[in-house]
């Protein structure tokens, strides 16, 4: 083979493989999360790191509290603070420990559906009940739903122009902070957003089944 398609091959792999070991690592550390959640949800998890003297939490202290393996230990940690709701610290030996950003609050009390996605009219009250500015902490304490749902919900009424989501990172893009918000007209006219209650539970509900996430 011609030396320059050696290299041309060569510098194509190392591109390639990087980034093949990224989507394996992500999707293995997402399944991890998922399988742990019946252990320890995220709700529960915040509230074990709010409950410490210290609010800090290694991944050896998770392991030995709840039974999980160190590796999901680490895998929920690094989730919930790549997300930005931790911080992580780390002492001189290097071993890591993570604090929620704001406090662990227990949330008001709601009228939520029983639905296993937001509806509308979940989302609505807790915007409401947040003033209009909800943190992703905020809303796993107010649903109980792990942080991946969140996640994929809340990108869905970002796709329906509906949630505004905003962020703050430092200089190396450490996330420092992540809320979001609903975009007008729904967020100073609500009943707006009501009236496409029906099409977008609706809509929401279809994904889950397509997805076998709900039969």
């Amino acid at each position: 083979m011609h030396p320059v398609s050696i290299g041309i091959i060569a510098a194509i792999l190392c591109g390639v493989l990087p980034l093949i070991w990224l989507i394996y690592y992500l999707i293995k550390q997402q399944k991890r999360t998922r399988e742990t959640q019946r252990h320890i949800s995220d709700r529960e998890l915040l509230r074990l790191l709010g409950a410490q003297p210290d609010r800090l939490l290694s991944p050896h202290q998770l392991r030995d509290l709840t039974g999980i393996t160190l590796n999901d230990a680490r895998a929920r940690l690094n989730a919930l603070h790549v997300y930005g709701i931790l911080r992580r610290s780390y002492n001189s030996r290097g071993r890591h420990f993570f604090s929620p950003r704001d406090p662990v609050e227990e949330p008001p009390t709601l009228d939520l559906s029983p639905d296993p996605f937001l509806t509308v009219e979940d989302l609505l009250q807790i915007f409401m009940a947040y003033d209009y500015r909800v943190t992703a902490q905020q809303m796993i304490m107010a649903t109980g739903l792990p942080l991946t749902v969140i996640k994929r919900e809340l990108k869905y009424f970002e796709d329906q122009d509906i949630v505004q989501k905003l962020q703050r990172s430092d200089g190396n893009g450490t996330v420092m902070h992540r809320f979001f918000v609903l975009k007008d007209p729904y967020r100073t006219d609500p009943e707006r957003f009501r009236q496409r209650a029906e099409t977008l539970d609706g809509e929401m509900r279809k994904i889950l089944v397509d997805e076998k996430l709900l039969v």
